[in-house]
């Protein structure tokens, strides 16, 4: 879930050694081991690449990567492209949420992602009482009121943490289908029922911690670490003379 804040903070390599290096501490613990060929760490690092390159306005290397990973996906002989009329249901892609990430990533939605992410508007106000953080039926308010406190950084986290998580799960589909092979194909039907809920989770979770992270980060960390990124993106326009306009 805070794959979209390092995402933010770091350079793609240098996010690639993030994950990597973490990915390595974890599979030291017996409950975390290695299981994908030492190869684990390669979804949560396109994760991390993808945010990298989207937030830093290089949507073409981030799309190409999202395309070739679906293609990927696609080629692979123990993937299902659908799953199939077990589950009494339209002939819908598997990869359908994956593909709405495509079309979110190479949308308006994602430009300009580094003005949301510093944008210094004004906080609004609530009231809240702590005791309703203990009652789940008020948790769908404080999250509307979270988000509108911070719509902007949330918005810009929100769009990074849905295409960042969709290419991960969408890696490590592929990890699983290399790995387990032909066994892999009997999962399908179970996965594709499973992930949308799961992704959301994710997506949700990653929102409400990156905006936390990024509010107390900032404007120390977060703001130097994107003053390059903002500086090319917002470069003062050469005044052309009048006698050079004629």
């Amino acid at each position: 879930m805070i794959a979209p804040v390092l995402g933010i903070l770091l350079e793609p390599a240098y996010g690639i050694v993030a994950v990597f290096t973490g990915t390595m501490v974890a599979s030291l613990f017996p409950w975390n081991p290695l299981i994908f060929g030492g190869l684990d760490f390669v979804p949560g690092a396109l994760n991390v690449t993808l945010v990298s390159l989207a937030v830093r306005g290089r949507r073409v290397e981030a799309t190409i990567m999202f395309l070739i990973t679906i293609g990927l996906f696609m080629l692979n002989p123990y993937t299902r492209l659908f799953v199939g009329s077990a589950l009494l249901s339209p002939p819908i892609p598997y990869l359908w949420m994956h593909i709405a990430a495509l079309i979110v990533l190479i949308s308006p939605l994602s430009k300009n992602l580094i003005v949301k992410l510093n944008s210094s508007q004004p906080r609004i106000k609530m009231k809240v009482v702590t005791r309703s953080w203990r009652d789940i039926r008020s948790w769908p308010s404080l999250l509307l009121g979270l988000l509108h406190q911070n719509r902007g950084i949330a918005g810009a986290v929100a769009i990074l943490a849905f295409t960042g998580t969709m290419i991960e799960h969408l890696t490590g589909g592929l990890l699983f289908a290399t790995v387990v092979g032909k066994g892999a194909l009997k999962f399908w039907p179970l996965i594709f029922l499973a992930y949308p809920i799961e992704r959301t989770v994710l997506v949700v979770g990653a929102t409400l911690i990156g905006v936390a992270l990024l509010r107390l980060l900032r404007p120390t960390l977060t703001e130097s670490s994107l003053e390059p990124v903002k500086q090319v993106g917002m470069s003062p326009v050469r005044s052309v003379p009048a006698a050079d306009q004629r």
